[in-house]
């Protein structure tokens, strides 16, 4: 009887290593299984050689176990095999390896690789790029530090004075940020002041001071009063930040522009929409009339 249950146990336990074994090389075969060692990311690697996120996966499974050096022999090994077409995925990989050096290496290392991959990548994406680890790990100062090197090397680039605008009021520095607009203005060529503006604007009601937003807005719409995607973008954030009075102040004042009857009727439409949503009968009924009023103007003028 003893035997005979040893044999059929010896015969489960086969029967089990069998389904094991069977159910080891069905997940080999799967595609979307999860590596589970540095031979499986291996063979990944090998049949996929220009994707990025497989040679990150493979450098995140290395310092999981903390073993760092790996992980850099990884990196160096992508930047080999990823073809030189592949730009954004050799970047990607260039920032992973910048993340790294950040988190676990010196300042030294950190700005050996850095100055390789601005060697061999578009030096503004990867300016960008430190300037946000950095920023994300809390090293102020060095993020301060690159975006002044970045002002002085990228000076015509709107971009970098938005980042850093950006930067400044998420740390809280108001007039900083003005000065720096100041800055922007005098550095970049005219047709973009008006852009520039705005932007500086929108973040200032995101991040800063809301009162400076507006003043900056009604400045650039003094000025400019006929740029009416400045005013719908006055409308969008005075419609989201504002009081309703305020933004009821702003579609007046744009229906007594003198625009093209176009985009007459868009600020008009908006004005209805915004009332039927959040006004009365009456204010609906308000915003019909002066609809009304316009056309009859219009065609009047058109008849003399």
């Amino acid at each position: 009887q003893l035997k005979k249950q040893t044999k059929k146990e010896k015969e489960l336990e086969k029967q089990k290593k069998e389904k094991e074994l069977c159910k080891l090389e069905a997940a080999l075969m799967d595609p979307n299984r999860q590596p589970q060692s540095a031979d499986d990311f291996d063979r990944l690697v090998l049949s996929s050689p220009n994707s990025s996120i497989l040679w990150l996966q493979y450098m995140a499974f290395h310092l999981q176990a903390t073993e760092i050096e790996k992980a850099r022999a990884v990196a160096e090994r992508a930047l080999k095999t990823i073809c030189f077409r592949e730009e954004q995925e050799k970047l990607n990989v260039w920032v992973a390896l910048l993340n790294l050096e950040n988190m676990y290496g010196t300042e030294e290392t950190l700005m050996k690789v850095f100055e390789r991959a601005v060697q061999y990548n578009e030096p503004l994406k990867v300016f960008q790029h430190l300037c946000d680890i950095y920023a994300n790990s809390e090293k102020y100062k060095q993020a301060d530090d690159l975006y002044h090197t970045m002002l002085k090397r990228f000076r015509q680039e709107k971009s970098v004075w938005l980042k850093y605008a950006s930067f400044l009021l998420k740390q809280g520095q108001m007039d900083a940020t003005h000065r720096l607009l100041e800055r922007a203005l005098k550095a970049l060529p005219t047709k973009e002041h008006v852009d520039v503006i705005s932007r500086f604007a929108q973040l200032e009601f995101r991040f800063g001071d809301s009162d400076h937003a507006k003043a900056l807005f009604e400045s650039t719409l003094s000025s400019y009063p006929k740029r009416t995607d400045i005013w719908s973008i006055y409308m969008d954030i005075m419609i989201k930040h504002g009081s309703q009075k305020e933004v009821r102040d702003i579609f007046e004042r744009v229906i007594h522009l003198s625009l093209a009857p176009k985009k007459m009727k868009f600020f008009f439409k908006r004005y209805l929409d915004y009332e039927k949503k959040f006004g009365t009968a009456e204010s609906v009924l308000a915003v019909k009339r002066a609809a009304l009023e316009y056309v009859e103007t219009k065609s009047s003028l058109a008849d003399t």
